[in-house]
């Protein structure tokens, strides 16, 4: 087997690999790829014959990467992710522009998505893949061409612009505020706070602007404004 055939394992192999790696199971992975447990190993053994490595750590009760395995597995993911990507492209418009956009999860649902419609209209020859993302991420590695995200304009190596300001205060349901007396800022220091985790000092910089000290106990913590919102 020449080098360069020795370095292009079976794409088979390397789904099963995959799998392995992210459910942490010989089982779990065969029933995602609709094999038996036995063929799993079987495309797992062909790539460790095939490099002369162990790709997992094996005994009794549980199957886990190898220090091998995790740099393999780090790699693997995003050769089958472009793979992926490529494959998408082919099917849905093979001839028009792509923008692969990374939103954040309520942002995206309750401004973009009703205006994604009139875009479509107006843009046939472009197509977006949305993926929902709350912190910062490396453009290159995630394969993302732009992302609507809270912040500075200081992401590393990134074009930032200005969409629009935002005005925060602070809510609470009516069926919580019954019988809860609120007539000053001071009051709201003494209820449970919830905080969003893209926001970490929001409520800090609020009662600061009110002329008080932040409270200091826990308060519930989120990622979305969706599920804030909810509680």
């Amino acid at each position: 087997m020449s080098v360069q055939r020795r370095l292009l394992p079976n794409i088979s192999a390397l789904a099963a690999f995959e799998a392995v790696a992210r459910l942490g199971s010989f089982t779990a992975a065969a029933q995602e790829l609709d094999l038996t447990q036995g063929a799993v190993s079987r495309q797992i053994k062909l790539l460790e014959d095939q490099f002369g490595r162990r790709l997992f750590e094996r005994d009794s009760r549980n199957v886990r990467l190898s220090t091998s395995g995790e740099i393999y597995a780090e790699a693997v993911r995003s050769a089958l992710g472009q793979l992926r990507d490529a494959a998408l492209g082919l099917m849905s418009n093979r001839h028009s522009g792509m923008l692969n956009l990374a939103i954040l999860p309520t942002f995206g649902t309750r401004w973009l998505m009703p205006m994604i419609p009139d875009f479509v209209e107006n843009n046939p020859d472009i197509t977006i893949n949305f993926v929902t993302r709350v912190g910062r991420f490396d453009f290159a590695r995630e394969r993302l061409d732009a992302a609507i995200h809270y912040g500075l304009p200081d992401w590393p190596e990134a074009d930032s612009t200005l969409l629009v300001r935002e005005t925060v205060a602070p809510v609470v349901s009516p069926e919580f505020l019954a019988g809860r007396a609120i007539a000053a800022p001071a009051d709201i220091g003494r209820l449970p706070l919830l905080h969003m985790a893209t926001r970490p000092g929001a409520w800090t910089e609020w009662f600061e602007h009110q002329g008080l000290s932040a409270p200091t106990g826990p308060g519930m913590q989120f990622e979305q404004f969706g599920t804030a919102a909810q509680a």
